[in-house]
């Protein structure tokens, strides 16, 4: 089996569980505050790395590297309380669609800074893909009614996009089990800065549960991980669109426990992302 079929296949594991930790996101921040949340699941999280990163992978990275994961920790940080404060205060259908530009942002940073190749085809599938999440995500009878909510996920895209290529640096070097964790230990030394300067309050009467929260936590960072790892085996370009095409998953759990409805331009999105992901993955035996 090739890396690139290997990057794929991680990539659709990141997928499936991106899809399910933002539906399971959204219901949680209906009962707990945004950031405290984001801090307590991805500290949780964590936790299982650093097990694993000091029992397979001990050893210090570069300079170079050590500098990246900072890099990497506050744009994380920054991407991911945005994203969850966008979450609490703006429509799902709003903020899911711009967040989902972060593909385009890597695409276009992984050519132009990478200098990675793809085939007329291969581009072609990409911008299936893209053209797909968006269709997914977005609602015709939707309109912002938070400018706040669209701006922050705006940020969340851009930086999120941006860490992906600083991501590839990082897991292309030695350590990079270790590496991964550094990131995520700068991401919440941020994060908790980032807590303190908001003052968010604690409400006990919309709190959810520490097992919730932790459950989202695993699914979250691991996801993240199987994201990161594709990106060491494959390109930026092809890994990043599918790990993040996750809207589809979440519209089809919103729509059979939420009884959301999916329409017409949802379900063409829907087959486009399927389309794309597995004439990709074909393509590349």
């Amino acid at each position: 089996m090739n890396s690139t079929v290997v990057s794929i296949a991680l990539a659709l594991s990141s997928m499936m569980g991106f899809g399910v930790a933002d539906f399971f996101t959204k219901i949680i921040l209906s009962k707990a505050p945004p950031i405290r949340t984001a801090l307590i699941s991805q500290a949780i999280g964590t936790l299982l790395f650093l097990g694993a990163a000091l029992y397979f992978d001990f050893g210090v990275p570069s300079n170079s590297i050590l500098f990246l994961t900072l890099i990497s920790g506050i744009l994380s940080a920054i991407a991911l309380c945005s994203y969850y404060i966008a979450l609490s205060i703006e429509k799902a259908s709003i903020v899911a669609p711009i967040f989902a530009c972060l593909n385009v942002v890597a695409v276009v940073l992984s050519i132009s800074i990478l200098r990675e190749s793809l085939s007329i085809l291969q581009l072609s599938l990409i911008l299936c893909v893209l053209a797909g999440i968006l269709l997914v995500a977005f609602e015709r009878s939707t309109n912002p009614s938070n400018k706040l909510g669209v701006l922050l996920a705006l940020l969340a895209a851009l930086l999120a996009g941006g860490n992906a290529i600083i991501q590839k640096l990082i897991a292309s070097g030695a350590h990079f089990l270790m590496s991964f964790t550094l990131t995520r230990f700068f991401m919440l030394g941020f994060m908790f800065t980032i807590l303190l300067t908001v003052g968010e309050r604690h409400d006990s009467k919309s709190s959810t549960s520490y097992r919730n929260i932790g459950f989202l936590g695993l699914l979250d960072v691991t996801s993240f991980f199987a994201w990161y790892l594709g990106l060491r085996f494959g390109l930026v370009a092809i890994v990043t669109p599918i790990a993040n095409s996750s809207p589809v998953l979440t519209v089809i759990l919103a729509h059979l426990f939420l009884k959301e409805r999916i329409g017409w331009s949802q379900r063409v999105g829907i087959v486009a992302i399927l389309v794309g992901i597995i004439t990709l993955a074909a393509i590349s035996q």
